[in-house]
């Protein structure tokens, strides 16, 4: 059966949208996400296809949070984690002294 825009079937018209969404610089994926953040997960994809002032936001807000660089050098491992989730943490690191354990290698 022919459509209105002369695809002959539903797969044809998916492939079709698939290559204008990539030749738009765009790419589909898929997210299994709590069922409470599925309006907030699609309201930020819609910012984000939009490519505004919103989009920008978006992207400057969250990028530091949840691409945090690897660590290479003194300053940076500082930088690393300060930026943590951690900080303000009461947390107590003691090293462990002991002489090992002992392993069977036979």
């Amino acid at each position: 059966m022919v459509g209105s825009k002369g695809l002959r079937s539903t797969a044809e018209r998916v492939a079709r949208h698939r290559r204008k969404v990539a030749a738009d610089g765009c790419k589909r994926l898929e997210v299994t996400v709590p069922k409470r953040d599925t309006p907030l997960v699609k309201a930020i994809a819609h910012a984000l296809r939009s490519g505004d002032s919103v989009a920008d936001e978006i992207r400057r807000s969250l990028r530091p949070t949840m691409f945090l660089e690897k660590a290479e050098t003194g300053p940076e491992l500082v930088a690393f984690l300060r930026a943590s989730p951690l900080v303000g943490a009461e947390l107590g690191f003691e090293r462990d002294r002991g002489i090992g354990r002992e392993i069977d290698l036979g």
